[in-house]
């Protein structure tokens, strides 16, 4: 798994619940995140290794399963990531680069989606940012994308053991709105 999105999306709090889900249905887990400018806007990439014995956290080049991205920029900066027959979970959100210039050349955002449904061998599209405004609670977006994830065919963790990891890392007052964010990412995949 990568994970791959802007400073303060919450990829590393994410990255850290399917890790402990992961440890929780019985799997060795390897897990190592690249911060850069992350505090500062920019990106952040985290890497997740599970199975029966995991040797390192890091994933080379093109050997990624799945790529969960936050927004649709950050999405196409790593797919270099995911192997050929990889798969995307995809935050259909664009966060223009935090920069002090302004570029001569907009970001084309349709263009960005073709370029990632072109490489992946599937694209699983989630409106996260407008489910997480029906909530009422835009900080569960990251939830949102961990059900969707939890939801693909390729995923062995136990949707109980992701369940379980968001009660353990979030506090009570969370726990609720995390679990209805999770269960609506399911569903953004189940029934999508």
């Amino acid at each position: 798994m990568v994970f791959s999105g802007v400073g303060g999306q919450g990829v590393v709090v994410l990255s850290d619940i399917f890790c402990e889900a992961a440890l929780i249905s019985g799997f060795d887990v390897a897990k190592a995140e690249v911060h850069g400018m992350a505090q500062r806007g920019g990106s952040i990439v985290a890497h997740a290794r599970i199975g029966d014995k995991v040797q390192s956290p890091l994933i080379e080049r093109g050997m990624a399963d799945i790529l969960l991205g936050f927004e649709i920029l950050e999405t196409a900066r790593a797919l270099y990531m995911l192997k050929q027959e990889g798969k995307v979970v995809l935050n259909t959100k664009y966060m223009p680069p935090n920069t002090g210039f302004k570029s001569a050349k907009p970001v084309n955002q349709a263009q960005l989606l073709d370029m990632i449904r072109n490489r992946a061998a599937r694209v699983y599209e989630i409106n996260a940012m407008n489910m997480a405004e029906k909530l009422g609670h835009l900080l569960v977006v990251n939830t949102i994308l961990l059900g969707a994830l939890s939801a693909l065919p390729e995923n062995p963790i136990k949707k109980e053991s992701f369940e379980e990891a968001i009660s353990k890392r979030f506090k009570e007052k969370f726990i609720k709105i995390n679990l209805q964010a999770f269960e609506l990412g399911r569903e953004s995949v189940i029934l999508g």
